[in-house]
């Protein structure tokens, strides 16, 4: 026996996975986009949090991602962006 429901709840779960992907598309976009512009010297953190309306703790981790215990920071590569 079907039940509407079930393809129903399909629908949305394939539904949700798209949005899912599109996002994480848009994400690596707007993280690359902030970095090149950090890099490039002229904006602070600050100045990128308040232009985009996000957190400067937020700008910090887009630009400068955990790193594991140990491993030294290293430079922004910018040509890669």
């Amino acid at each position: 026996m079907s039940d509407i429901r079930i393809q129903q709840a399909r629908e949305h779960d394939r539904a949700a996975d798209q949005a899912r992907r599109l996002l994480a598309g848009h994400l690596a976009q707007r993280d690359a986009l902030i970095r090149a512009l950090y890099a490039e010297g002229t904006w602070s953190y600050s100045q990128l949090a308040k232009a985009m309306n996000l957190t400067p703790e937020l700008i910090a981790k887009i630009i400068r991602p955990q790193q594991r215990r140990g491993e030294a920071a290293r430079p922004l590569d910018c040509a890669s962006m």
